[in-house]
């Protein structure tokens, strides 16, 4: 009986090792990664956009509840949206990272809106952190692009803030 006894706790053991295994390798937690950031010389001396996109490789979501730099007073997340033939832009205070998803900030969607630039010119490079609610920082680096895209490939659509009378910059404020 004792034997039996010893096989069965071995096989517990071992059946709980398994599951402990499995579950390291199922990538229960986010993995983020932010890569292709860009920031725009400003046309407008008040506020500027920043791109990038975030990937999450890892088993769980996380939320995106901020970003912050030292190159602006304060980084707004905003999403362009368009109602009844207006269109406008609605700060988000958090932007969801879905498990093997990737969420990309660009021109016409998501975006970031760098508050009070300081003196940003082509080639300069921004560091922007980004905070979630589950992952630690995740910091990227920034290349400043200007309108005609001088540092880089022509981006000059994404910089064209002189169409945007029409637009509802309420959230801005200023």
């Amino acid at each position: 009986m004792p034997a039996a006894i010893a096989r069965t706790a071995a096989g517990a053991a071992a059946a709980a090792l398994a599951a402990a295994l499995l579950a390291g390798c199922s990538g229960g937690a986010p993995e983020i990664t932010a890569t292709g950031a860009t920031v725009r010389v400003p046309s407008n001396p008040g506020v500027t956009a920043g791109y990038l996109t975030v990937e999450n490789t890892g088993g769980a979501d996380d939320i995106l509840t901020g970003v912050a730099t030292d190159a602006a007073e304060e980084v707004q997340m905003h999403a362009t949206v368009e109602e009844d033939g207006t269109t406008s832009m609605e700060q988000r205070y958090e932007v969801p990272i879905r498990a093997g998803e990737s969420v990309e900030f660009a021109s016409g969607g998501l975006h970031l809106m760098l508050m009070e630039p300081g003196e940003l010119e082509a080639g300069d490079t921004v560091r922007l952190t980004l905070s979630f609610a589950e992952s630690d920082d995740v910091t990227v680096e920034a290349e400043v692009e200007d309108v005609m895209g001088g540092a880089g490939e022509d981006h000059s659509e994404h910089q064209d803030m002189d169409g945007m009378e029409d637009m509802d910059h309420s959230g801005h404020g200023g």
